[in-house]
C-alpha cells in the first residue's frame, strides 16, 4: 500500500540531554575528585524559544543510592505538558554526610540558573520535587530559600531558590522518627540517618537535616502526596509537615493516597500527575 500523508505539526519535538556535569566534587576520602550530572529534557530546536518554567526531579533511595534516569520516562509527562524536567543527582551517604547532598541539590538550582537561556528556562518559575529521599532534598531545599550557608560551588552569583515544593512521601523530621517508629512496621532502617548525620546524632543535627523546622512565612507554596500504607515512611511525617505549612499560612496541599506503599505506582498515575501539574500551574501563575 502506498499513501501520502499530509502530517500537521502540533507537538513540539523534544530531546533529552544526558550526562551534564553541573558540579565538581570530592571522591576517594578526599583524594580525587568526581562531576555531578544531570539530564535535562527539553525543546530539541532552543534557538529563540520562549521561556519554560523548570521541574527539578530528585530521586530517593534511602540517602545511599540514587539514579536520576530511573524516573525520566514518567517526567516525560511534565516535559509535554510545557515544562523543561531536569533530573539530577547527588552524593549519597557514603560519599558525603549532611549538608552534602542539600549543597548538591542547590550547586544543580545555581547551574540550572545561570544556563537558563541555553536550556529555554524561566528562572523565576522553578518547581522543584522528589520521592522519599529525594523528597527530603526537595522538601529542605524549598524551606531553606535564603539560607546561604547551604550555597557553596560554582555560580555563587545566583540564588538557589525555589517556587514551588512538591514532596512525594519524604522524610521531613528526622527527629521524629523514634516516635513514629511504632506507628510503623519496618520504618527507615536507623542505619541510613546514621549514614547521613553520623552515629549517634544528636537531635540538634536531626533538626538540621528537617525540613519541618525552616518553615517559615517565605516558604513557598507546597504539595505532600504520602500513601496510607507506607511502612517506611510513617505519613505523620507529612500529616506534620502539611500541618506546619498551614500554621506559617503557607499555601499547601496534602493528598493521601488510599492503599498506596512507599514507591507504590499509583504515584505516577496520570491522575495524580495532573493533581501535580495544577498546583504548580497554580502556584507559578503559568
Amino acid at each position: 500500500m502506498e499513501k501520502l500523508l499530509k502530517i500537521k505539526k502540533k507537538q513540539e519535538v523534544l530531546s533529552l540531554i544526558n550526562d551534564i556535569a553541573f558540579s565538581c566534587v570530592p571522591a576517594w576520602y578526599g583524594a580525587t575528585m568526581d562531576n555531578l550530572k544531570m539530564s535535562i529534557i527539553c525543546p530539541k530546536v532552543r534557538e529563540n524559544h520562549k521561556k519554560m518554567p523548570l521541574l527539578i526531579w530528585i530521586c530517593g533511595g534511602a540517602y545511599r543510592v540514587v539514579d536520576r534516569a530511573v524516573w525520566i520516562p514518567e517526567m516525560l509527562y511534565f516535559a509535554r505538558r510545557g515544562f523543561v524536567v531536569a533530573s539530577i543527582e547527588y552524593r549519597t551517604s557514603s560519599e558525603a554526610m549532611f549538608p552534602g547532598a542539600l549543597v548538591d541539590v542547590k550547586s544543580a538550582i545555581r547551574y540550572l540558573k545561570a544556563h537558563a537561556e541555553q536550556f529555554c528556562i524561566d528562572a523565576n518559575k522553578v518547581a522543584i520535587m522528589g520521592e522519599s529521599a529525594g523528597g527530603t532534598m526537595a522538601s529542605l531545599a524549598g524551606t531553606t530559600n535564603g539560607y546561604r550557608e547551604f550555597d557553596q560551588g560554582d555560580f555563587l552569583e545566583y540564588d538557589s531558590n525555589v517556587n514551588v515544593i512538591i514532596d512525594v512521601y519524604g522524610l521531613v523530621d528526622i527527629s521524629k522518627m523514634g516516635i513514629q517508629k511504632e506507628n510503623c512496621s519496618h520504618d527507615i532502617p536507623p542505619f541510613c540517618c546514621e549514614d547521613w548525620l553520623g552515629l549517634d546524632y544528636t537531635d540538634e543535627q536531626s533538626r538540621r537535616a528537617s525540613a519541618r523546622y525552616y518553615v517559615n512565612e517565605n516558604t513557598p507554596p507546597t504539595l505532600i502526596l504520602h500513601g496510607t500504607d507506607d511502612v517506611c515512611v510513617d505519613i505523620e511525617q507529612s500529616r506534620s509537615f502539611y500541618e506546619t505549612l498551614q500554621k506559617n499560612g503557607i499555601e499547601s496541599d496534602f493528598y493521601i493516597l488510599e492503599g498506596a506503599i512507599h514507591g507504590d505506582d499509583a504515584f505516577y498515575q496520570d491522575e495524580v500527575k495532573e493533581i501535580v501539574y495544577e498546583f504548580i500551574k497554580k502556584a507559578l501563575k503559568i
